[in-house]
């Protein structure tokens, strides 16, 4: 894409490494070739910490396709942090020096809840959704595959996790790794319980572009996205559908660094290092 950038805006975590790497970016910025202005609300937003860092600045700025993300890793490899302290200097003469400018499309979950008096409530998330029990309580619910009646459910819940989630909590709990980067949501069931009375059902991995969970009126259902429960009494709950399909629902990520999904998962998760 043409490199529109001319300011940026910085989340930092606040620890001494973090700091640093963000002073050194402003620092190497005063002597580019094009200087870019620090603002608070920055055609280029730089994350520098952990992966947390990433989802804060994503849901900070409202998951804006005018801007475009980055995030500088202060520990080891990250999966959404793609630069170490080490890229400062090739990100900033790359955009000094770049008219078009590498960017990646990054599919972004849209999540419609329906209430019980028809009200909609619409969020976006980035790793993943959990519809599930409170203090680790069962639930039953319906699943609905591309809006066709899938099956009957029971157990601690269900993780709803786009390709960019499938490493964290989802991946934990038994869930698939997609490797296809395509629009698609890896959903888990958490502690499936089977037996005489709740019948059976697949508790494998499924992945599909669409998913609506209804489940049984209950008072102890919630709902958590990326980390954050939603502040919606369990009574009200209808319905919560979580789509990939529109397609004008994405982050645009710059692409500097050349680590690939595998190779994160590699290093990071397996420990292999070459």
């Amino acid at each position: 894409m043409e490199n529109h950038i001319k300011t940026f805006s910085l989340f930092v975590r606040h620890d001494e490494k973090s700091e640093k790497i963000a002073n050194s970016i402003r620092q190497q910025n005063a002597y580019s070739k094009r200087t870019l202005v620090e603002t608070q609300n920055g055609d280029l937003i730089i994350a520098i910490g952990g992966d947390g860092t990433f989802l804060h600045a994503v849901n900070q700025t409202n998951f804006s396709k005018d801007k475009v993300y980055v995030g500088v890793h202060t520990g080891t490899l990250g999966f959404l942090q793609n630069l170490s302290e080490s890229d400062i200097y090739t990100l900033i003469k790359y955009l000094s020096y770049e008219e078009e400018i590498n960017t990646r499309k990054v599919p972004i979950p849209c999540i419609c809840v329906v209430l019980s008096d028809s009200t909609t409530l619409n969020y976006k998330a980035f790793n993943e959704i959990l519809v599930c029990g409170k203090d680790y309580t069962k639930i039953q619910f319906s699943e609905y595959i591309d809006g066709e009646f899938f099956q009957e459910v029971s157990g601690n819940g269900i993780i709803i996790s786009s390709g960019t989630g499938d490493t964290a909590y989802s991946m934990n709990a038994g869930g698939a790794i997609d490797f296809s980067n395509h629009f698609q949501l890896i959903c888990t069931i958490l502690t499936p319980i089977k037996n005489a009375v709740y019948g059976d059902f697949i508790s494998n991995p499924i992945i599909c572009p669409k998913i609506s969970i209804v489940p049984q009126p209950s008072r102890n259902i919630q709902l958590i996205i990326d980390g954050i429960p939603l502040e919606i009494s369990s009574e009200l709950i209808k319905s919560v559908e979580v789509s990939m399909l529109n397609r004008e629902s994405y982050i645009n990520k710059l692409e500097i660094a050349t680590y690939s999904k595998v190779q994160v998962i590699r290093e990071k998760i397996l420990g292999y290092k070459y």
